[in-house]
């Protein structure tokens, strides 16, 4: 029964990746306009050619034969072969003169390595390589919380170089790649609205909702894919063959629970001087887990989901103590009698 209720829930996700529309509406901040954040963080390769479908399938944890008209994003990631994280990816469907593309959204810091990577996998595999990130910017496109908001945003999308739902959560706007801010600002229909913002409020916004994205959230050869919510958030099929690291990672979900994961964190006061790595304590002093990164008061940290109630805290190099809150998001789900799985 265990195995059949992981297989529905995780069907059930697949089935929401898959769905994707050109006008979302969503309400998570206290904003009554949708903002717009350029995310120079972010990285671009393309991959062309003949051979794109069949390399991809056999490196990365998710279905990328699902790609197309009507699935034009995915969330994956690329594991070592003992099954843990390397690089977190966001892939996109793109037609380049009739020919598929898939465009690999990135960390930015990892461009060069994961070249290197795809390059030294691609054998004979008739498969094109290129770095993209000086041509293209990715940019995210963030819903108004306000919930007397009843605001949509309408693009035009074939004007752009890519428009796509974020294929994570469905609470979490829009991925849209285009030569510049100009260019995506032109493309708002008449009667929507989206306002600039900035890449530190993404990430704020980010970590409130406890998405982890990049090396820092996710260090490459340090973290796994389950700890790491990879199925709460559509980014592996368990019906897809095999693939790098694919062994340990269908294994421990189809046998085990997962103890520990990546949650958001909410700080009493702005902390400094935190680093990757400290640890989280409950008030007896025990460690349950470890802090990652965060953004003004909010943040993410990997813990043992059992033990987060009560009081817990970090301290920083200078002996500082912070208090935080660690809860569950919303787009957990959950098993009645068991708990988060």
């Amino acid at each position: 029964m265990k195995i059949l209720l992981k297989t529905l829930q995780h069907i059930s996700s697949r089935l929401q990746v898959a769905h994707s529309v050109i006008i979302c509406r969503r309400n998570i901040s206290s904003s009554s306009s949708w903002t717009l954040h350029a995310l120079k963080s972010r990285g671009l390769i393309q991959l062309s050619g003949t051979d794109v479908n069949p390399f991809l399938q056999g490196l990365v944890t998710n279905d990328v034969t699902v790609l197309g008209p009507k699935c034009t994003s995915l969330h994956a990631m690329l594991l070592n072969v003992q099954g843990r994280v390397m690089y977190d990816l966001l892939l996109y469907h793109k037609v380049l003169e009739d020919n598929l593309s898939v465009i690999v959204e990135h960390d930015r810091r990892i461009t060069t390595d994961l070249i290197k990577t795809l390059k030294r996998y691609r054998i004979r595999k008739k498969v094109n390589i290129l770095d993209i990130s000086d041509d293209l910017q990715v940019f995210a496109a963030l819903p108004p919380g306000d919930e007397s908001c009843e605001s949509d945003l309408s693009l035009e999308h074939k004007s752009l170089y890519l428009s796509s739902e974020d294929p994570r959560i469905n609470t979490f706007g829009r991925r849209i790649v285009a030569p510049s801010e100009d260019n995506v600002m032109k493309c708002v229909h008449q009667g929507s609205e989206l306002i600039p913002s900035t890449e530190d409020e993404y990430h704020e916004r980010r970590y409130m909702l406890g998405l982890s994205e990049g090396i820092i959230d996710l260090p490459p050869g340090n973290c796994f894919p389950l700890e790491s919510n990879l199925v709460y958030l559509n980014g592996v099929c368990f019906h897809k063959g095999c693939y790098i690291g694919q062994e340990l990672t269908a294994r421990t979900f189809h046998t085990g629970v997962t103890r520990k994961r990546l949650m958001p964190l909410k700080f009493e006061s702005v902390p400094t001087g935190l680093s990757a790595g400290d640890n989280i304590v409950n008030e007896k002093g025990k460690s349950i887990g470890k802090f990652r990164n965060c953004a003004v008061k909010h943040g993410l940290g990997l813990l043992r989901v059992a033990e987060i109630k009560g009081t817990i805290s970090v301290t920083n190099k200078d002996g500082q103590i912070y208090n935080v809150q660690a809860m569950p998001p919303e787009w957990w789900p959950k098993d009645e009698d068991k708990g988060y799985l």
